[in-house]
């Protein structure tokens, strides 16, 4: 930089404008000054806050100004990672930071999340969540209203808004290039499979798997889910005994006619299996898989690719950084998050509705009665495309 600045005080004093020197010093440090960088702790240190803290750590908006857990040897090993602070809670970094930070990125699990958020809009910090956002959707509810009166931003994580390859085929359906959507099928098969304790404690598919594809899907198709058939099967006869599915398929009606069918699994052996086909009047559109690598091997023993990418971590690398990117948005230029307050209610009643079909045996009619239902989106963020 100084270097720079020397050779442009000489040229202009050699070029005889010495006055337009110190206007051109001006003009050339406000274009070459970057912009404020975004300080935000990590609420989490188990799996996704190790991915964020990682992200935000790499990323030159961002401060990583701390690890907030109740486990404080865990907030300790992951902030020695990434050359941070630990904490217990909120109150804490807030205060060992003077007051002087700008956001939370939440990582803990779903049942924490009302103290977290709640302690972060006391202190005016806008923050960024994992789904759900809560646990039913009159708390999620609850949570909007809380950080709406305090002024602050509440950002849902819903991935599949950030991928280049989801958010090509959204463009596509919302330019017309398939005409009018008529059905819709949405694959989803998990990698590794989580323990069996996770699964016999609380690891409901419906909860679990369903909120990115169904939050996805209604905002492509810019409509809501009216009706939920859902059934599901379980794979070991101790996973039946305790009533806990680990394959399920839902069948969801929308408003304006289309048809959408969800495949869930806990678990593809061969990688991560994420799948996306929309078919309309005029042409379909499609999402497919991502392989380790893309050579393809063809000899007379047949065709070889790599397996698919290891696990959520692989496939949406380029989504969760683009999200962060995003937030920095939201924290330094006050852009408005792209995810609503009534996109997590409805995906919260979707999900509600067809744990209760899968359970019944009946399809289930989705009661709106308490929204008013506006599916015109924000736009989503602009990305290279193909075509």
């Amino acid at each position: 930089m100084r270097t720079s600045v020397l050779q442009l005080r000489r040229c202009l004093e050699r070029s005889g404008h010495r006055r337009n020197l110190q206007r051109s010093m001006s003009a050339w440090r406000t274009t070459s000054m970057p912009e404020r960088r975004a300080k935000v702790v990590v609420v989490g240190s188990g799996r996704m806050g190790q991915i964020r803290s990682s992200l935000l750590f790499a990323n030159p908006r961002f401060e990583l100004a701390g690890v907030v857990d109740v486990n404080f040897d865990g907030a300790a090993n992951l902030a020695q990672s990434f050359r941070t602070r630990p904490y217990e809670n909120i109150e804490e970094a807030v205060l060992d930071n003077k007051g002087d930070l700008d956001g939370v990125v939440v990582c803990s699990p779903t049942f924490t999340h009302e103290d977290v958020v709640t302690n972060a809009a006391s202190y005016g910090l806008d923050v960024f969540t994992e789904k759900p956002v809560d646990e039913t959707a009159d708390k999620i509810r609850h949570l909007f209203n809380v950080v709406e009166e305090a002024n602050i931003q509440l950002c849902c994580g819903f991935q599949r808004r950030f991928d280049n390859s989801y958010v090509s085929a959204t463009k596509s359906v919302h330019t017309g290039q398939i005409g009018k959507p008529v059905s819709a099928s949405l694959f989803f098969a998990d990698h590794p499979c989580p323990p069996k304790e996770f699964l016999l404690n609380g690891g409901n598919i419906f909860m679990d798997l369903s909120a990115h594809d169904v939050d996805y899907i209604m905002h492509t198709l810019q409509d809501h889910v009216v009706s939920v058939y859902a059934t599901g099967t379980s794979s070991t006869e101790e996973l039946e005994a305790a009533g806990v599915h680990d394959n399920a398929t839902m069948m969801m009606r929308f408003s304006k006619g289309t048809v959408v069918t969800l495949f869930m699994s806990r678990s593809a052996t061969y990688g991560y299996d994420q799948r996306c086909e929309i078919f309309g009047e005029e042409g379909l559109v499609s999402v497919g898989n991502e392989h380790k690598h893309s050579t393809t091997l063809s000899n007379q023993a047949g065709i070889h690719q790599s397996n698919l990418k290891y696990s959520f971590p692989q496939r949406f690398h380029q989504a969760f950084g683009t999200e962060l990117d995003a937030f920095a948005d939201t924290v330094l230029l006050k852009e408005k998050w792209p995810v609503t307050a009534e996109n997590c209610i409805m995906v919260q009643k979707v999900a509600d509705a067809a744990d209760i079909s899968c359970k019944s045996g009946q399809v289930v009619e989705i009661d709106y009665s308490d929204m008013v239902l506006d599916e015109q989106d924000v736009e989503p963020p602009a990305v290279a495309v193909g075509w």
